[in-house]
């Protein structure tokens, strides 16, 4: 047998007419249909459906629920574990990385100041925003208005080009920020950490569940923890490179903007290093599982089935020529 011995006990004369050809393999992948459409990516192909309009708004809920769920399922429990420690390890040594990294930045003439401005504003409202040098160029980076110009190509591009994939993907990028935007200021209100500019004493002060009106008014006394720049900069890596896999330079073009913006945000007194696996993590499971929800892998390639379980029932050729149910067991 090409996949493993199988074998297969027919059950008592039972006739099954009607049955479709059987097969000693699971259940074909999803094929294209009027409502799925599968899209080759490098060695995988992936099956997606039209996404309706308000689906990303839709599935938000249910996938912040299962972000939640799975971040402290016992198979992350090692993951925590390591989340927990590097960011003890970091914030031991937070206030010297700052001080080297604002030497480093004064030597290479990077600004420690955001200088994005609006260019085009509506009743005071900043409807186009951008950088204007190179500090506040690695500081946009991680501004969300990257998201929504994301989204917006990935729409246009999809609904231009009748491209499902480019149209789930821009209803991820959606989601992903709602999702991870949410997140990241409960956490922030729960931690309640000054950055390095309003930092009172050395590596900040912690002030757990400031109020509500508070945290509005002196955020940069609060929100340090974790950093959404970085979770929001993860999770569109993360929605991309699960969409493309077979664009290889996704994610090392993708991490090593992030670096950058890693870097300006310390520089900029917006952030602590230790800030960033908490963020970094936050993104990346996020990014999964918005992904994950959003398209359905179909095979490996287009000549390896796909193993099914050990045990189940299927159709089978009777030696009369006619078909009957069978038991398959495979290893």
């Amino acid at each position: 047998m090409r996949a493993g011995l199988r074998l297969v006990c027919l059950l008592a004369l039972l006739q099954a007419p009607g049955f479709r050809t059987a097969s000693l393999y699971a259940e074909e992948p999803a094929a294209p249909s009027a409502d799925i459409r599968i899209y080759k990516a490098g060695s995988e192909e992936l099956a997606y459906s039209k996404p309706a309009f308000w689906g990303a708004i839709g599935k938000a809920p249910g996938d912040w629920w299962s972000f939640a769920k799975k971040s402290f399922s016992k198979e992350s429990l090692p993951w925590l574990g390591a989340i927990g420690a590097s960011t003890l390890i970091l914030i031991e040594y937070d206030q010297k990385i700052y001080d080297n990294t604002r030497r480093f930045g004064k030597k290479m003439r990077i600004s420690t100041r955001d200088k994005t401005r609006a260019f085009i504003t509506i009743n005071g409202l900043p409807i186009l925003r951008g950088p204007t040098d190179l500090g506040s160029a690695m500081y946009f980076l991680g501004d969300g208005w990257i998201n929504i110009g994301l989204f917006g190509y990935f729409e246009i591009y999809g609904w231009l080009k009748d491209d499902w994939r480019a149209l789930t993907v821009g209803h991820q990028m959606i989601e992903g920020l709602l999702v991870t935007g949410l997140t990241t200021q409960l956490i922030k209100r729960a931690t309640g950490r000054e950055t390095p500019r309003a930092a009172h004493s050395p590596r900040g002060v912690w002030r757990p569940f400031p109020g509500f009106a508070e945290f509005q008014a002196h955020r940069s006394r609060y929100d340090a923890m974790p950093s959404g720049h970085l979770a929001t900069g993860m999770m569109t890596i993360t929605v991309l490179a699960e969409n493309y896999p077979e664009k290889k330079f996704i994610k090392p073009l993708g991490y090593g903007l992030l670096g950058l913006l890693g870097f300006q945000m310390v520089n900029n007194g917006v952030h602590w290093l230790s800030d960033y696996p908490l963020g970094l993590a936050i993104g990346y499971s996020i990014g999964k599982v918005v992904a994950a929800n959003g398209r359905a892998p179909v095979r490996k390639s287009a000549s390896a089935p796909v193993r099914s379980s050990a045990l189940r029932f299927c159709p089978v050729t009777l030696s009369d020529g006619s078909l009957g149910p069978g038991l398959l067991y495979s290893f």
